[in-house]
């Protein structure tokens, strides 16, 4: 019996066995088994979200979000879906039986909450102390730019970019204004990265721009961040992500659209007959119909001749991905602009490759970012020393060129046309010809590489303390090449000696930082600290080689030439940097962020090797406090923030504190040569950092539950202790009589505004921006024995603005010998009805003198520093389509253009602009146009005559795009994709008279165009696609 009961019992135990796992097995399918979820994702009003990303969370699996928000995706049951899309809180979703979810995504209400990078470091934006300008990166990837630059113009407020429209022209962006007699550049960091030259770097790579204006935000960079800071982060991988391969490509066409409006064959000779006549000069053969050597069948418009249709086109790929501790990123870009101008130039090439790793292992992380670049620029612009005389650049050259020289002439050395003498001084430069016979180009390799490592030293009840330590390397080889074989351009223009200029350049820049930090959160208190330490360490080797007497066929290679030489160079420089900030936090309310850097550099003498860099920067969210009733949404948020700090500059050269001794030097003693040595330049020991302090005081509100967003801010910035050179007597026997002084200072001030404003509704959505700002610029001192510091055109005085125009008063035109016999004599050279009257000033004795001369009667005419800088963009899509428009612009400045006055000469044989058909003449008196005379000393001179300064107010319509957005998945495995097209420099409302108010300059002469090349009006078509 017993047995029995066992064995039923025994018999039971294995039922209950077979059925648990029977139902087991039963029941795991319907935990475990894969299955295909769909879905709609909505947000605002039930409006579909397009490009929402789905992902199975702690899996690569993703999907995205058509136009219509749907979307489907492999998972199992009891996965957890993330979505996430720009302007949407995350949403998460536990996978159930239904198979068809719908899922509502809520809006962020307050988009201050987004993280911006700042230096060594990132911030919610809503917790910023100091001046900081995020640029909206996702508006920008729906534009196509070619580099950087283009991105900031006239969406960074307070941020002036200016660029000329050659292809690979490096642009000049300024921060806040002139602070130095120097290099205004600011400094760029590409992920962690200094000094990366922007156009050495694709657009399509980066995923956030950062600028810090003020000391607060930029005093953790210390030596470079005097002109402010430019922080770029590329895009990066994703954890638990498949992987993703996206291309981004465009063709387009560039066109000079501003044509210049000059004289034909027969106008040409009807004014130039009247200048040589008005001299009492014989007629140039070429314009004298009487002559046999009259020009009348030969009638060259130079501007279609030598302008054409430029080409450009840009394609990059990317796949990006990663696991659950790692992530990858890699691209390849290609980018290439042939110009607008016939021959071999300008072009510009670039090849750019670049790979981001990161990886994860309990307490470390490691990571790395390697680019590699080559690029090819074609220049358009050559030395003086290649051709007789200093002349303008080839654009000018083009627009000067007489109509009766031809193009091509078989008769002449390489088949171009030029000025022979029956033109006699005409030195009219065949510009198609020049660029078609040079070779002048610039090859650059660069590669610049980041490795670092973290590891999480403590986190523990709330302390977090981690080290990171980073090495950064930069190499740059650079090869400029110019030949020049024989030619015959005409009189002027010719060379009979083959000449090869090939030098080459090499820069290295290595550096380490080491940064210790530490967060910690203690009830209401929230505390984030970091030190660090660093190093950097700067070479260059220049080397130049030339040869000449190369016989034909020409091999351009420096052996080959009959002559050669050789010449060299190298310089270094280092600095060694320890940095810490602070930044504390109460209750959401009260904000406080202190920063100190010490930075030693070898540019200076060791007395004066080491600076000091403080900061400190307070806010105060005043809609936090309990006082607050102001409705939400009609004041979403309102933050009240100050800053004070120093900043300084190294930029000044190398080895400026030393004095040099040329030992070449050829003595004479008594007839007999001696080789001696000579000292050049004297030496200052004594320079030291060039400072710049700044004062900034703001607000940042958010209205309409957070659609609007406004910001405006105060800056006061004086740079003192900036190098300038002062005169030392004549007799101390130096070549050089000037000393490098820290005796300069300059002040900058100006008001800030930034204002945004987000729309949705229904399938519309919309954003709008602008932004205002202000520069009032001050030189304050320049050193004793220095009244002014000299620009071209232009004067640098105590009390007026950086590069003032300078010049002569214009008081019309002398009309009859009796206005000019009561008019105080000008230049000590005769004048005649017709010619500009400028106004006696001043004299020896402080008063009019009755002479009108150089020395007394000149003043500043008035600023070439734009006062308002202003940019607008516009955003929208409507159901598949999407816009955008962007514009900018700058007001309140004058621009000497020498592009406008050679084409306004009234002396010598080039060509003229049409309005010289109104030129003053016994007939036509009515007019601001001086009178022809091909000996004239007195109508060319600086000056306010009419055009001679003209306003730089503009308004440039700089991008349009459009695109379409077509659906998920319309081929498989194609996750999105957009058709656009764009147009940049579709227009500019302005009063200049020539190319681009927006030129390049130097600093000592901000309003003087020396002849910039036009911006062309670029039409492209591109696709966005993503697998």
């Amino acid at each position: 019996m017993k047995k029995t009961n066992k064995g039923l019992l025994t018999a039971k135990r294995l039922v209950n066995v077979v059925a648990i796992l029977l139902s087991f097995f039963i029941i795991l399918p319907a935990y475990a088994q894969t299955i295909t979820v769909t879905g709609t994702v909505t947000g605002k009003d039930g409006v579909p979200v397009n490009g929402a990303t789905i992902s199975v969370k702690n899996k690569k699996t993703n999907a995205v979000s058509g136009t219509d928000g749907r979307f489907s995706i492999a998972a199992n049951t009891g996965d957890v879906l993330i979505i996430t899309s720009i302007g949407f809180d995350v949403y998460q979703v536990t996978v159930g039986n239904e198979k068809n979810i719908a899922i509502n995504l809520t809006p962020k209400i307050e988009t201050l909450d987004d993280v911006v990078v700042v230096g060594y470091g990132t911030q919610k934006r809503k917790d910023l102390t100091g001046s900081v300008s995020a640029i909206n990166m996702t508006e920008s990837k729906k534009i196509s730019t070619s580099d950087l630059s283009q991105l900031l113009q006239g969406r960074a407020t307070g941020v002036a970019v200016n660029s000329d429209g050659q292809p690979g022209a490096a642009p000049s962006v300024r921060i806040r204004g002139f602070s130095t007699f120097g290099p205004s550049q600011p400094m760029y960091v590409v992920d962690g990265m200094p000094g990366v030259a922007v156009r050495d770097f694709s657009p399509n790579d980066i995923e956030t721009i950062t600028v810090l204006k003020d000391a607060s935000a930029a005093a953790i960079y210390g030596a470079a961040a005097a002109n402010g800071v430019v922080i770029i982060t590329t895009k990066q991988g994703k954890k638990n992500s498949a992987l993703k391969v996206t291309y981004n490509g465009y063709v387009g066409n560039d066109k000079v659209w501003q044509i210049q409006d000059v004289t034909n064959r027969v106008e040409y000779q009807t004014l130039n007959n009247e200048s040589r006549v008005n001299a009492g000069k014989p007629l140039f053969a070429a314009n004298d119909p009487g002559n046999a050597g009259y020009v009348k069948n030969i009638d060259t418009d130079w501007q279609k001749e030598g302008l054409k249709t430029g080409t450009r086109q840009n394609h990059s790929v990317s796949l990006s991905g990663g696991g659950t501790n790692n992530t990858y990123n890699l691209s390849l870009d290609y980018f290439d602009q042939k110009g607008t101008y016939v021959g071999n130039g300008p072009d510009y090439k670039r090849y750019s490759a670049r790979i981001n790793t990161t990886a994860e292992k309990g307490i470390f992380k490691i990571g790395q970012s390697f680019n590699y670049v080559r690029s090819k620029e074609n220049t358009l612009t050559f030395r003086d020393d290649i051709l007789l005389g200093g002349i303008p650049p080839l654009i000018g050259s083009l627009l000067n060129a007489i109509p009766t020289m031809p193009v091509y002439d078989a008769a002449n050395l390489n088949g171009f046309g030029g000025s022979s003498d029956i033109y006699n001084g005409a030195n009219s430069l065949n510009g198609i010809g020049i660029n078609s016979i040079l070779q002048n180009y610039v090859e650059v390799d660069r590669m610049f590489a980041n490795v670092y490592g973290e590891v999480k030293l403590l986190k523990y009840r709330g302390n977090n303390i981690k080290f990171k330590t980073s090495l950064n390397y930069d190499r740059t080889i650079a090869r400029d090449f110019l030949w020049q074989p024989a030619f015959f351009l005409g009189n002027f223009f010719s060379n009979n000696t083959a000449k090869l200029n090939d030098n080459s350049r090499a820069f290295t820049n290595a550096a380490i930082e080491n940064t210790l930090s530490y967060d910690k959160v203690i009830g209401r208190h929230t505390i984030d600290a970091l030190i660090g330490q660093g190093y950097r360490k700067s070479d260059a080797v220049i080397r130049e080689s030339s040869a000449q007497g190369f016989t034909t066929p020409y091999y351009p290679v420096i052996s080959s030439g009959a002559t050669q030489s050789a010449k060299g160079t190298e310089f270094a420089n280092a600095l060694s940097s320890y940095f810490g900030r602070v930044n504390y936090a109460y209750a959401d309310r009260y904000l406080l962020s202190a920063s100190l850097r010490r930075d030693g550099s070898s540019r200076f003498a060791p007395i004066n090797k080491f600076g000091y860099f403080p900061a400190a920067s307070v806010g105060w969210k005043i809609s936090n406090e309990s006082f607050w009733n102001v409705p939400r949404n009609i004041v979403t948020s309102l933050k009240l923030r100050a800053s004070y700090g120093k900043l300084g500059n190294q930029e000044i050269g190398n080895y400026r504190y030393q004095g040099f001794i040329n030992s070449g030097i050829v003595y004479n003693f008594n007839g007999v040569r001696s080789i001696g040595a000579l000292q050049t330049i004297v030496a200052s020991p004594d320079i030291k950092w060039e400072s710049k302090a700044i004062t900034n005081a703001g607000f940042d509100a958010t209205f309409l539950n957070g659609r609007l967003e406004v910001s405006a801010e105060y800056y006061n910035a004086k740079s003192t202790d900036l190098l300038v050179e002062i005169p030392i007597p004549a007799i101390s026997g130096y070549v050089n009589n000037t000393l490098i002084t820290n005796a300069g200072s300059v002040l900058n001030s100006g008001v800030e505004i930034n204002a945004a404003y987000h729309k949705t509704k229904g399938e519309f959505t919309y954003d709008i921006a602008a932004n205002f700002s202000t520069v009032k610029n001050k030189v304050l001192s320049l050193g004793q024995g220095n009244e002014y510091l000299q620009g071209v055109g232009a004067r640098s005085y105590i009390g007026k603005e950086v590069g003032e125009h300078y010049g002569f008063v214009y008081e019309g035109i002398f009309q009859t010998a009796a206005q000019i016999a009561a008019h105080a004599t000008q230049f000590g050279s005769p004048v005649k009805p017709g010619d500009v009257m400028y106004k006696d000033i001043s004299g020896p004795a402080g008063k009019p003198d009755g002479v009108v001369d150089e020395a007394y009667d000149r003043v500043s005419l008035g600023s070439g520093i734009p006062k308002f800088n202003y940019g607008f963009s516009f955003g929208a899509a409507y159901k598949n389509f999407d816009a955008t428009i962007i514009a900018s612009g700058s007001a309140k400045f004058l621009i000497n253009s020498r592009t406008y006055r050679d084409l306004h000469h009234t002396a010598g044989a080039l060509n003229y602009s049409k309005d010289m058909l109104n030129r003053w003449t016994p007939s036509n008196t009515n007019t601001d146009i001086p009178r022809l005379n091909d000996d004239d000393v007195n109508n060319f001179k600086d000056s306010d005559r009419p055009g001679w300064l003209q306003n730089g107010t503009y308004l440039r319509i700089s991008t349009i795009s459009v695109g379409y957005n077509f659906k998920a998945n319309i081929i498989k495995g194609l996750s999105s994709s957009r058709l656009y097209a764009t147009v940049q420099n579709l227009y500019s409302f302005q009063k200049y008279e020539s190319y681009n108010p927006d030129f390049t300059s130097g600093t000592l002469n901000p309003g003087f165009d020396f002849g910039s090349y036009p911006k062309p009006r670029t039409f492209m078509v591109g696709v966005q696609v993503t697998f």
